[in-house]
């Protein structure tokens, strides 16, 4: 398994794996499966070229050969970075895969860190409790599913 970032012609396994995660876990994402299957091929394309070349992005996949098994990114906005996107494919789960995403999510930032987590969501929040990040008390309505709730969490670095 190796984690890399996306570069900008890997757009299609990007777009592959957001898929499977958003299938696999719609109550986990603020983005509908419906909504990311509607993107058209440059919506996709752009995403890979901006996570692949900004400062202020980028995206992290982590292969088992030629396929992507797992996905997280992070993003700068108003002087916090943010992971997003996290998710492993369910047979890679419990083999560090996570943990390694990671790794390389915060590795990329320079400041403080946070997610957000849908409650309910337990196998993720102990992951992300073990790598360090903290409940900052903060909640709001998931975008995709306003009737769940997610919970922020702050890396304690």
């Amino acid at each position: 398994m190796e984690i890399r970032r996306v570069t900008a012609d890997e757009w299609e396994a990007l777009r592959g794996v957001r898929l499977r995660a958003l299938a696999d876990a719609p109550d986990a994402f603020g983005t509908t499966l419906e909504e990311a299957r509607a993107r058209p091929d440059s919506w996709w394309t752009d995403w890979a070229e901006r996570s692949a070349t900004n400062e202020t992005q980028a995206m992290f996949l982590a292969w088992d050969g030629t396929q992507a098994v797992g996905i997280a990114g992070v993003f700068h906005h108003d002087d916090v970075w943010q992971v997003i996107s996290m998710w492993v494919e369910p047979a890679w789960r419990g083999r560090g895969v996570g943990r390694a995403l990671l790794d390389a999510a915060v590795a990329f930032t320079d400041g403080e860190v946070r997610l957000s987590v849908t409650d309910g969501n337990d196998d993720a929040r102990r992951l992300y409790e073990r790598y360090g990040f903290v409940d900052t008390g903060e909640t709001e309505p998931l975008r995709s599913d306003p009737a769940l709730t997610i919970r922020e969490l702050r890396l304690e670095r």
